[in-house]
């Protein structure tokens, strides 16, 4: 009886990934159903449970990446987006990613050959945003050190914090970036705030439910960090904190932790 039940369950995920792995084609609605968020947590899970894969977290955060394209294809901003290439003024600010997506973007510039994007290169142009907190990199002008020419030398790998920052005015951007205000509000899209955080907390829940870490971490000091190992990410999934000296971010609310927590446990069951 008990191994008709796991035979039973097994079968039960299965069709739970494929769902999943659907839904990351077809794209998420901005307010899923749960069903479809556990189909698709299910699917990343099971990516990072590929033991013998060595770059399973890099591909874990490009299967999310991929859901988040998908879901702002199949549900687009209803606002006219001002963000254009050589825009970069949201890039001088403080990134907080997750480590899956330190790594995809790892292993994307371990193969490029811009010396501009070497490990040597984004170490040090990393160097001066070290220990800078989120308010201490307001109006600081600190840029990514991932920008090559004014563009991201990552783009298709950039982190789902970076696909969300848009604006709906260009002169808006400007002036926060030039007069800093904590009270000024630029006007952003909605669709891909949302469509992010769906990403985000999917991600997050997969990682707690095969007990890898879920914090937030500062993406240049990170990324320096990953890219002076190549063994970094195999480490990070045997459970060593490689990134034990990167500066973490605490996020005033928890309800994203808590909504994470919520899927995992869903995930086990």
């Amino acid at each position: 009886m008990e191994h008709d039940s796991r035979q039973q369950r097994r079968r039960i995920v299965r069709e739970l990934i494929k769902s999943g792995e659907r839904t990351r084609k077809s794209g998420l609605d901005p307010r899923p159903p749960a069903a479809s968020v556990l189909a698709v947590a299910h699917l990343i899970k099971a990516k990072l449970e590929e033991r013998a894969n060595r770059r399973r977290a890099g591909e874990a955060a490009q299967l999310v990446h991929d859901l988040f394209e998908a879901s702002l294809r199949a549900f687009p901003p209803r606002v006219e987006i001002a963000c254009r290439r050589g825009c970069n003024y949201c890039c001088h600010s403080f990134v907080a990613v997750l480590a899956p997506e330190v790594f995809r973007i790892a292993a994307l510039l371990r193969t490029c050959r811009d010396p501009r994007l070497s490990p040597a290169a984004i170490a040090q142009k990393a160097a001066p945003l070290k220990g800078i907190s989120v308010e201490g990199r307001i109006g600081a002008k600190l840029a990514c050190p991932l920008l090559v020419d004014g563009d991201c030398g990552v783009y298709t790998s950039r982190p789902l914090v970076c696909r969300q920052a848009t604006s709906l005015s260009v002169t808006a951007c400007l002036d926060e970036f030039e007069n800093p205000d904590p009270n000024d509000q630029i006007e952003i899209s909605a669709a891909h705030v949302t469509h992010a955080s769906n990403a985000n907390v999917i991600l997050m829940a997969a990682l707690k439910a095969v007990g890898l870490s879920s914090d937030a971490l500062e993406l240049s000091e990170a990324l320096t960090v990953a890219l002076a190992d190549s063994g970094s990410e195999e480490k990070w999934l045997a459970g060593e904190d490689v990134f034990a000296g990167v500066a973490r971010h605490r996020s005033p609310t928890n309800g994203t932790a808590l909504m994470a927590q919520r899927i995992a446990r869903d995930l086990a069951t």
